[in-house]
């Protein structure tokens, strides 16, 4: 292989070179021409019999290699022929790869076409190749078999080719279309020792024409005209078409003998007579050509505006290469016969091409004068002239002429149709079929357009499927022979032929096989990458990100162990296969070896020959039964069985983001399914094909939509799936049930839906489920998932999500041109955006406070829109607390009032305590508990005492009543027992209250339900303080659930109080049960993971184990806490623990040493 440059004394050196490259001969009479890119259909075994030829460059291009599976092109390769030549011909049925002289030579030419468009670069500063399809090179040899060229005219051989690029390759299941992009001329140059499907070609890529602006000028000059002609022609075409004339009458219209003396005086009228013109062989070939196709319509304006750029005056300016470029795009738009498109590839000189073209363009405008002056004489005889007898001649004779142009038409269809239809070509494989399957369940020669896609799947990727058995196959087949035979039956089909035909259009729909994903298989999952994706997506959650790596090391070492196992398999396959190779020769396949091959028919559909081609069919499909495992990735990913996860919490913490970021980690499409109020189990497994209007269940459906068999796909909202205790599910079935089977890896590698009648193998996809709140769902359900809890966020996360995440994108969604800071655009200083989370939100999550940013940016927006263009105006980005009132309104009203906030009607903190709630959001917040006590006495002096009574509203709830009352009994139980005492008081002071006190609590906010257990102790300090009269500090908070014993009970939702009580800023000190410490020991050991501090595991044992005592003393939790939040917690065992923490100056309970109440253990 050569390559050099030619220098030239007047011009600049000259690129040329030589090269080796791949050659295809086209089965059309298509002539590509370089600057244009042509959409070319191949059938699919020439396609891959091409791209076979490129194989080793091209691995990475899924298209190509699910094209290439179709064919067994490898143990073909280099066959010989019955001469003893090996077979190199790419259209045969032995393609051969390119030689290592064509690949140097396609990296040769990359090079050199880089460098023709890159001035002052050489040829070492480039590299070869960068992508796959840049590799696809191959010079396109014209077919002159299929150019046919008039009877006078003199054509030469063709020695030009055209050097083309594969740029797109679609799969319409029936053909192949690749995108060909030519690119420049090649002459053949000869050369011995190279193969018959490459050829030795000489490139000129340096473009040089002399005296440019005359021709271009010649060019523009005659192209104007050109383009004059065809749009008059159109127009005249056109309106012929559209005459009233035409419409009202028929073109042959014979005229009456008034008529006649009329047009006498009016000799020529096309307005009142119809034109001619559409009945012009000729007219009618040019315009099919010029406006039967959109493409050739979009590609003229193209080719006219491209003229128009250029000046026809002396100040035109245009280089070689555009002028070159705009003489093939002429030749290859404008409607030239083939054979002078050939004519102009083989003018490999520029300056023959120039005179070339200019003269095909005159020979066409030409055509259109012609045209014009021979339907003007038409015209004029037949309207003006002709007698009645003769334009009944006329018409007879065009109606005679068109019957026997399609007599002719349709009888040598006839002819071609006696000739059998092609039979299999030999290069196609045998499919991969399971044993024992028969071939006749394959076998259907009758081919109908509508059931043309159906008939491809049947035929050829069934039986290649490995994911499903040889019965579901069999049950496909049967039901693709019903719909055969109810098409071509009388009558055209009965009642079942839709229904078949809708189930077989989703079965082919379904991605079988199909497994998209960044790695080969699970065990090359980078860690490092899915980490990261989760940091950027996400701000905090450490102990969530840490659970979902936990998932993926799982699924890697799954795919490691799976692999071994693949490994061990396959050494033991192989080790039969060698002792059982010699029983695999009979003496019929040692008889047959020198004719291996599958037997061609070759047009003779006799009996005898169809049968042998049949039986050396099967024989090659149960040979191809010993073949390695066709996809073993496929087969270690199957082996993995990992665990089912839920992420359970508030609404708006990030649980569906949280999956698309692991989607998006491993490369997997994500689908997401709602099952928010779903109570149908049809909804899942899809209904049964008798119902009309049957489709498949949501898990197939998100299959389809995912176009892969491995998505992950998210069950969203599964807590509010209706359970099986509904009176509907006794007619619609449990969809809670029917998760069971979806959601149980050891199960859901046969999934049944109705709807399709066969197993489907669910087992690579990752289920990730989502849940508000999981204690609703049902226990079978709940028990098959792994809870990851979220919970609510603090405000300082929330500062950190709304500045790093949430506000980005909400500049960037309305309409800010980002290109560096969104600071320049909206800035949102940290106490604004403080005040914006506290007084403007109240959730668990950013949902809100996303809204809020959007609000605010939405403002800035119509300011900066103002300010473009107005210099009097000055945008300012700013946005200050002061301003919140202005964009976002009056904050919300404080709702967490406490017990601080008194009136001037006598004693009023009396009976109020501060309690704490965890809302239905996933939120905390203060809950006031107020009660007020009324002595019997005071109106009837002569009352009985007949006890306390308890009154209670507020909207409360069954639990959080319960718990009022048994509080008030624990209180009653102190004073019988006399362990409290008052000053300047006798002992039955207190008794003799209780006993005539009216007592009557109310929990504010009376719209809002409450309930639940954690009040008890709030609740029973409220009824201590009526009856002590005696007000309970208003800056301490408190929560726990109380015993008859005065025992506290540990409660949930710790941290969500905590932040409930850090928000409101009257609460300084907090109370909550002894045993929820461990709780706080656990936030503390996350809490310090998130800020990016490493945790000591020994501290934090160390920590629980000093817990375990009575009194502990390791205290760095409480300090954290109340560095943090500003708050100070206190524990309590009992309620002595209460009264001790609130009242701790006082000493109310009488010998309280010895008559202390029981201690609680766990």
């Amino acid at each position: 292989m050569g390559f050099y440059r030619s220098n030239s004394s007047s011009d600049a050196p000259r690129l040329k070179q030589q090269v080796v490259l791949p050659t295809y001969k086209l089965d059309s009479n298509l002539v590509l021409l370089p600057g244009i890119i042509y959409n070319v259909a191949f059938s699919r075994f020439k396609a891959a019999a091409l791209l076979y030829r490129f194989k080793d460059l091209v691995s990475q291009i899924s298209i190509v290699n699910n094209l290439l599976n179709e064919y067994d092109f490898d143990s073909r390769e280099g066959v010989k022929s019955p001469t003893g030549q090996v077979q190199q011909d790419p259209e045969s049925s032995n393609p051969s790869k390119i030689s290592r002289e064509a690949i140097e030579g396609i990296s040769s030419f990359f090079r050199y076409e880089t460098l023709s468009k890159t001035a002052g670069m050489t040829e070492d500063q480039i590299a070869g190749p960068g992508s796959e399809f840049e590799w696809l090179t191959v010079a396109i040899i014209p077919n002159l078999d299929k150019i046919k060229s008039p009877q006078n005219y003199s054509s030469e051989g063709s020695n030009v080719v055209t050097a083309v690029r594969i740029i797109g390759i679609v799969d319409d299941t029936t053909n192949i279309k690749l995108t060909l992009q030519a690119i420049t001329r090649c002459v053949k140059v000869d050369k011995k020792n190279t193969r018959s499907n490459e050829q030795l070609v000489e490139i000129d890529w340096s473009y040089r024409v002399r005296d440019l602006k005359a021709n271009m000028r010649t060019l523009q000059d005659n192209a104007g005209k050109l383009f004059k002609s065809i749009d008059k022609f159109l127009g005249d075409y056109r309106q012929a078409l559209n005459n009233p004339a035409n419409k009202n009458r028929t073109n042959l219209s014979l005229t009456s003998k008034t008529t006649d003396e009329t047009n006498k005086n009016n000799p020529v009228n096309l307005d009142n007579n119809p034109d001619l013109l559409t009945l012009n062989p000729l007219a009618n070939a040019l315009y099919l050509q010029l406006a039967g196709s959109k493409d050739f319509s979009k590609a003229f304006l193209s080719l006219q505006k491209l003229y128009s750029q250029y000046s026809s005056g002396e100040d035109l300016v245009i280089d070689n290469k555009s002028y070159l470029r705009l003489m093939d795009l002429t030749c290859g738009i404008l409607p030239f016969p083939n054979y002078e498109k050939l004519n102009i590839l083989n003018k490999y000189r520029n300056s023959e091409r120039a005179i070339e073209i200019n003269e095909m363009i005159v020979r066409l405008m030409q055509i259109f004068e012609n045209l014009r002056q021979n339907t003007s004489f038409v015209n004029h005889w037949f309207h003006n002239e002709a007698t009645n007898i003769q334009k009944a001649n006329v018409v007879a004779n065009e109606l005679k002429s068109i019957r026997i142009l399609l007599e002719g038409m349709t009888n040598r269809e006839r002819a071609e149709g006696k000739n059998p239809r092609p039979a299999r070509l030999p290069g196609r494989p045998p499919h991969r079929r399971v044993a024992g399957t028969p071939e006749d369940d394959y076998e259907d020669d009758d081919e109908d357009d509508e059931l043309k896609a159906i008939t491809n799947f049947i035929r050829n990727k069934l039986p290649g499927i490995s994911s499903l058995s040889s019965d579901s196959k069999r049950l496909i087949v049967k039901d693709f022979k019903r719909i055969k035979s109810s098409a071509n039956s009388p009558g055209g089909g009965n009642s079942d032929y839709h229904v078949l035909r809708n189930y077989l259009e989703i079965v082919m729909d379904i991605p079988w096989d199909k497994y998209v994903t960044k790695f080969k298989s699970n065990k090359e999952i980078d860690l490092k990458l899915a980490k990261k994706q989760l940091d950027d997506d996400h701000y905090g959650l450490e102990h969530v990100k840490k659970r979902l790596i936990q998932y993926l090391v799982v699924l890697k070492l799954l795919g490691i162990n799976a692999e071994r196992e693949i490994a061990h398999l396959k050494n033991e396959k192989k080790l039969i296969q060698s002792n059982n190779s010699s029983a695999l020769k009979t003496d019929q396949e040692l008889k047959d070896a020198g004719s291996n091959s599958i037997v061609i028919a070759n047009h003779d559909e006799t009996y005898h020959v169809r049968q042998k081609a049949k039986q050396s069919f099967n024989k090659t499909i149960n040979e191809s039964k010993l073949d390695k495992i066709s996809d073993e990735s496929i087969e270690i990913s199957r082996q993995n069985k990992s665990p089912i996860i839920m992420l359970a919490g508030p609404p708006g913490t990030g649980k569906t983001s949280l999956a698309k970021s692991i989607a998006t980690a491993l490369g997997r499409n994500f689908q997401r399914i709602s099952l928010g109020g779903i109570k149908d189990e049809s909804e899942i497994r899809g209904h049964r094909r008798t119902y009309v209007g049957a489709m498949p269940g949501l898990i197939i459906q998100a299959l389809r939509k995912a176009r892969s068999m491995n998505p992950v796909i998210l069950l969203d909202e599964i807590d509010k799936v209706v359970g099986g205790n509904s009176g509907l599910n006794k007619f619609n079935g449990d969809p809670s049930a029917a998760l069971l089977e979806v959601l149980d890896p050891e199960q859901n590698n046969t999934f049944i839906d109705h709807y399709l009648g066969f197993p489907i193998d669910l087992s690579q996809v990752i289920f990730i489920c989502t849940a508000n709140e999981p204690h609703q769902m049902a226990r079978p359900l709940l028990d098959r998932l792994e809870m990851i809890q979220i919970g609510a966020y603090d405000y300082n996360e929330k500062l950190v999500i709304g500045r790093k995440y949430l506000l980005p994108r909400q500049v960037k969604r309305n309409g800010f041109p980002v290109a560096g800071k969104i600071e320049e655009f909206v800035n949102i200083d940290e106490a604004a955006l403080k005040k914006i989370i506290i007084d403007y939100t109240r959730e668990a999550g950013v949902r809100n406070l996303e809204r809020k940013l959007g609000t605010l940016c939405r403002f800035k927006a119509v300011e900066y829109c103002e300010s473009i263009g107005n210099p009097d105006t000055t945008y300012s980005p700013n946005i200050e607390e002061c301003d919140l009132p202005i964009y976002l309104g009056v904050p919300f009203g404080n709702s967490d009032f406490t017990a601080a906030e008194g009136t001037t009607i006598g004693n009023s903190k009396v009976g109020v305590v501060n309690g704490l709630s965890y809302n239905s959001e996933g939120s905390g917040s203060v809950l006031v508990f107020e009660s007020i006590g009324f002595d019997r006495r005071l109106s009837n002096p002569n009352a009985s005492g007949d006890g306390a009574t308890l009154n209670m509203t507020g909207r409360l709830g069954e639990v959080l009543m319960e718990s009022g009352k048994i509080g008030l009994i624990f209180i009653k139980s102190m004073i019988y027992k006399n362990l409290l005492k008052i000053a300047n008081r006798d002992d039955k002071y207190l008794l003799e209250r209780f006993n005539n006190t009216d007592i009557h609590m109310h929990v504010p906010m009376g719209s809002i339900s409450k309930d639940g257990p954690s009040a008890g102790i709030t609740m029973a300090l409220s009824f201590l303080s009526v009856l002590l009269d005696k007000p309970v500090p208003s800056d301490i908070a408190m929560t726990g659930e109380i015993t008859l014993r005065g025992l506290v009970l540990p409660i949930g939702g710790v941290k969500e109080k905590l932040l409930g009580a850090h928000l409101n800023v009257a609460i300084k000190k907090m109370i909550v049960p002894r045993e929820n410490r461990k709780d706080l020991i656990e936030e503390y050991s996350r809490s310090i993971e998130e800020v990016g501090e490493v945790v000591d595991q020994n501290l934090v044992n160390e920590l629980l184990k000093d817990n375990e005592e009575h009194d502990f003393k390791m205290t760095q939790v409480e300090q954290f806490y109340q560095n943090r939040y500003g708050i100070q917690i206190f524990y309590a065992r009992e309620f002595y623990d209460v009264i001790r923490i609130v009242w701790e100056d006082d000493d109310l309970l009488s010998n309280h040493t010895s008559s202390g109440l029981l201690e609680y253990h766990l």
